[in-house]
């Protein structure tokens, strides 16, 4: 009887979690039964096929530069030992703290006198910046593969002949497919649904013809079913994922002997490090000293400040946003996690649907909880002159429905790690479910849960469309400040609350890199 009810609360619970993040867009889907055959006639008349193209060539171009550029990264790094090789290591996370437009602006300014305003604003240079920005998460994928992999299997190669690449192209590479292709979902998703770095760059992609269409035609259905494509490819992508996932757990290796990293000549050391130098002081470097340059012009200038207020003012909403919604992603995602790695298949898939917001455009997401908070406002849940639309409540419901997937699936893949002997022994001893959650699982995948607590942190501080669309009036962020000053091309003023969201990101890329430090690894 006891089992029975846990049973019905685990599957109400699930199914509650499901309901909640994912009725924003189901509410949007229902659009799609009468759809707006104008519009769509008009869009592919005129902007739809660009879109497209170009949505696709960005894609292509980021995925496979940031799978390039990471992988290597992480192979260098895991494989070879060469001077400030650990320094250097945790340094390549740091360009996760940097938002692509915030890089977009930097560059734009800095190359616009190389190759002219014109010529700077590209989808080929749009997709640099983007890969300088993303390309962390395939690194973070990439290295924790590498370091799984038995010393044994790599030595065995090296014993029949093969030099350092050739183990890597033929041994390690085909090894660290499924984390690599996890890495790469990620950075395809964040591409997909990228606004602020596109609209800077002049490159009309689909995330960005929503976000036109409801603007320019105020037609919230045709917007609707252009983001209904983005949703359709991103499914795909995550299904593609899995499938290599699933692979991947088959091949992994049963060695304990980590790889250690091989000695190399005080010459190709030196060339190892000035690779990974400059990837550093292009990604970080010249943004930063251009940022601080700036911000140094822009307080002298008594430039600081916007009509909602001043640097702290901006700094004390993020952070609070940042905190809030980030607590209850995690609780939530945690909570999921959990209920799920004791079901079957078909609670895997209820929490794979849990995740699509992440698929999701920002514009998309903030719509969609717009209708569903504002049918609620209607029906009077809330006493008589409170409103969940502009609410600060609502905006971190908002952010709950794009950002689950993080905590969830962060919390998932250490979940998967526990052994089930351990489960089975705290069964045994009499421990109930609440309590073998409390006193192994949650323990066991806590480095899991900071890991993804902090990437949490460092995507909703820098997310901007639907903190844009559903702030609270007077509730101004960092990330808002810098749309609005870099939509006048006004850098300087820019580069202030663009410095401090690289200082937020910093910090929550420090407690990520503390957990993997302590074991945390970021697969799913």
């Amino acid at each position: 009887m006891q089992r029975r009810l846990v049973d019905v609360f685990s599957w109400t619970a699930i199914l509650g979690i499901v309901a909640l993040v994912a009725s924003p867009i189901l509410v949007l889907a229902w659009s799609l039964v009468d759809p707006s055959g104008e519009v769509w006639a008009e869009l592919w008349r005129t902007r739809l096929p660009g879109m497209i193209s170009s949505t696709f060539i960005l894609l292509v171009a980021v995925v496979g530069g940031s799978i390039v550029l990471g992988a290597s990264l992480a192979w260098l790094v895991s494989a070879f030992q060469f001077p400030g090789r650990r320094l250097m290591g945790w340094l390549l996370v740091v360009p996760l703290a940097i938002p692509g437009y915030v890089g977009g602006f930097v560059w734009l300014d800095t190359l616009s006198g190389v190759v002219g305003a014109r010529g700077v604003r590209s989808l080929w240079l749009c997709a640099v910046v983007l890969v300088l920005s993303l390309y962390p998460y395939v690194y973070l994928f990439a290295r924790a593969a590498f370091a799984d992999q038995g010393a044994d299997t790599l030595a065995a190669a090296r014993s029949l002949g093969m030099g350092p690449w050739g183990v890597f192209f033929r041994i390690a590479l085909p090894a660290a497919q499924p984390a690599i292709a996890a890495g790469a979902a990620l950075v395809a998703m964040e591409t997909l649904t990228d606004i602020g770095t596109v609209r800077l760059f002049n490159v009309s992609t689909l995330a960005d013809g929503v976000m036109r269409v409801w603007f320019g035609s105020g037609n919230l259905g045709a917007a609707t079913e252009l983001a209904s494509a983005l949703t359709g490819a991103a499914i795909l992508l995550i299904a593609f994922e899995r499938l290599l996932h699933r692979k991947g757990r088959r091949a992994r290796g049963t060695s304990e002997k980590v790889m250690s990293p091989r000695l190399l000549s005080p010459f190709a050391a030196s060339g190892v490090l000035a690779s990974v130098a400059a990837v550093l002081i292009v990604a970080v470097g010249i943004p930063l000293v251009r940022l601080v340059d700036w911000s140094v012009e822009s307080v002298q200038a008594d430039k600081a400040v916007t009509v909602a207020g001043g640097v702290w003012h901006h700094v004390g909403n993020t952070l609070l946003l940042v905190v809030a919604a980030a607590v209850v992603a995690i609780v939530v995602g945690t909570l999921l996690a959990l209920l799920v790695a004791h079901k079957g298949g078909v609670a895997r898939i209820a929490g794979r649907v849990s995740t699509v917001g992440y698929a999701m455009p920002g514009p998309v997401v903030a719509v969609g909880v717009v209708v569903m908070l504002a049918a609620l406002d209607r029906r009077g849940v809330l006493p008589s002159g409170f409103y969940l639309v502009g609410s600060t409540i609502g905006l971190v419901y908002a952010l709950l429905v794009r950002f689950l997937a993080v905590g969830y699936q962060g919390v998932e893949a250490s979940l998967e790690r526990i052994s089930p002997s351990a489960i089975e022994r705290a069964h045994v001893l009499g421990a109930g479910s609440l309590r073998t959650a409390l006193s192994v699982e949650i323990p066991a995948a806590r480095f899991g849960i900071l890991a993804a607590t902090a990437l949490l942190a460092v995507d909703i501080s820098k997310e901007l469309p639907i903190t844009l669309l559903l702030r609270p009036f007077g509730v101004d962020t960092l990330s808002v400040w810098v749309w609005q000053s870099t939509s006048e091309s006004l850098w300087a003023q820019a580069a202030v609350p663009a410095l401090f969201m690289v200082f937020i990101g910093m910090v929550a890329v420090g407690l990520l890199l503390a957990a993997l430090e302590r074991g945390a690894e970021l697969v799913s």
